[in-house]
């Protein structure tokens, strides 16, 4: 349980510090010690509250023609996701996590200290809309929209809107799917009633730290704790 808490409160902190990066960051932690049939039911009872509060609190900055296109993508995602995490082996599972995790930080630390922007296209769009529901389904991780949304924003405050937004609009949904399918477990329901305080606890936290702490280094770190765990994960499941 003390991993438990450790995640939730370390992804929390990164959560209200970034507006992103609580799902990858909780997930590699627990991946060492617990399957993903446990730690995404639970990664999705602590994130959507938090994605909830954070795109109400940046509610000027939403932007539906960014948001809910890429929402609705996401959503068709997870459903195929999501039936993968019912019957898929959890060795093969913590494979695919891992070298996901590792690719997705290398690409985003590239862009994040190289200063690269991509140009915004429908085909990308539709690309990163249906990988990133299905690593959401699979993993409770829909990392790539960052790639996405910080091509289509210009400020923090709008990013955090709109990417919290189709998180939660996304995370309503796999809610949904998970209690249809059973996933939501009592052990599941209790870890995430012990590990939220402290969700909350790092969020509050992450909040009052970002007015005085560089984002875009707290980003890069966040990236590299990313590459390191998935290439952790990789090794250890060989």
């Amino acid at each position: 349980m003390i991993l438990w808490i450790f995640a939730g409160l370390i992804s929390g902190f990164i959560k209200g510090l970034c507006g992103v990066g609580d799902a990858p960051v909780f997930t590699s932690l627990m991946s060492f010690a617990e399957d993903h049939v446990d730690i995404s039911p639970v990664c999705l009872l602590t994130s959507l509250p938090s994605n909830l509060y954070i795109s109400w609190k940046n509610r000027k900055s939403l932007q539906t023609r960014i948001w809910l296109p890429m929402a609705l993508l996401l959503i068709a995602g997870t459903i195929p996701g999501t039936l993968l995490l019912k019957n898929t082996d959890t060795k093969t599972l913590k494979l695919c996590f891992g070298f996901f995790i590792t690719l997705i930080g290398i690409i985003m630390l590239y862009n994040e200290v190289g200063g690269r922007k991509m140009k915004p296209s429908k085909v990308l769009l539709l690309t990163i809309g249906i990988l990133a529901g299905v690593s959401s389904g699979l993993f409770g991780v829909g990392v790539l929209l960052i790639v996405y949304i910080s091509l289509t924003t210009n400020d923090m405050s709008s990013f955090k809107g709109n990417i919290c937004a189709i998180f939660f609009a996304e995370n309503f949904v796999r809610l949904l799917m998970y209690i249809f399918l059973g996933l939501f477990t009592p052990n599941v329901l209790k870890i995430a009633a012990i590990v939220l305080p402290f969700v909350w606890t790092g969020l509050f936290l992450g909040q009052k730290a970002s007015s005085f702490l560089d984002e875009r280094r707290a980003k890069i770190v966040v990236m590299s704790m990313l590459i390191v765990s998935g290439l952790t994960i990789i090794i250890s499941n060989i």
